[in-house]
């Protein structure tokens, strides 16, 4: 029968749809299960992902698996075993198969595509999705909390580094796990040591800096007395190259008055 591929492609994709909606619905209730139980214990909600995405990997591949011509029969009895007969001897042709198409079309057109959706297990779903969505909104703002879990890992965590210590027999694992606990009065420093230089040991010391030896440090300015002392007397001399200056001119003035009366 031609067009009989294009049923069962149809058929197919119906109950696909179906599958993917209701894997979605679990996947999104898984998530806020884990999202919320996290957020309580004061852990990453975020991790709910990784629950999640296997969950949801899981249920593909189980309805990728499942015969979807099985589903159909199962919801309407006259088509048991005729559906799935026929589509797999769709490549065949003949009488037999040609009357078995037939009458599994005709069926076909009395099954509704709502038959197929469990109304009372999505409502649920649903229902449980708002109901997880409305109590994560409530402890986020209230800031609801059974304890801080990351606490705990830390303990166990210091509880197994200190039993790995010691059946170790290296005291410096358990020194470095417990810190400053138990011996207060130890010197966080260690015990006294010469640091080598070379060939020499050098003693160092360090002492704490306080006001009392940078006090003790500055001296005091001794008081002086300073002497007054002025000149007697304050004379002035002139510049001896000055007069010879003049008197040379002088003696010029004198020689050339001389000449000139000799001419007259």
């Amino acid at each position: 029968m031609k067009g009989f591929k294009a049923i069962l492609r149809e058929v197919n994709f119906i109950v696909t749809a179906v599958l993917i909606f209701d894997i979605i619905l679990a996947s999104v209730l898984i998530f806020l299960s884990f999202y919320l139980a996290l957020m309580l214990f004061s852990l990453n909600p975020w991790y709910s992902l990784l629950p999640t995405i296997i969950c949801l990997g899981f249920l593909v591949y189980k309805g990728n698996m499942t015969n979807k011509y099985r589903i159909v029969e199962e919801h309407y009895q006259p088509l048991y075993e005729k559906l799935r007969t026929s589509a797999d001897n769709v490549e065949q042709d003949n009488v037999v198969v040609d009357e078995l198409e037939k009458e599994v079309v005709k069926d076909l057109q009395n099954v509704r595509v709502s038959s197929f959706v469990k109304i009372d297990r999505i409502s649920y779903k649903v229902l449980g999705c708002i109901l997880l969505c409305l109590i994560i909104l409530f402890v986020s703002i209230y800031n609801v909390s059974f304890g801080d879990f990351n606490l705990g890992l830390d303990k166990v965590k210091e509880l197994v580094y200190k039993s790995g210590g010691a059946g170790s027999g290296n005291s410096t694992g358990d020194e470095l796990v417990s810190g400053t606990g138990g011996e207060g009065d130890q010197d966080i420093f260690g015990e006294n040591s010469m640091a080598k230089i070379g060939n020499n040991e050098l003693e160092i010391k360090i002492k704490q800096p306080s006001l009392e030896i940078v006090g003790s440090m500055i001296e005091e300015i001794p008081e002086r007395e300073f002497e007054e002392t002025f000149p007697d007397e304050i004379s002035m001399t002139s510049s001896g190259s000055y007069e010879d200056k003049i008197t040379l001119e002088n003696q010029k003035l004198v020689k050339d008055y001389f000449k000139e009366l000799s001419k007259s």
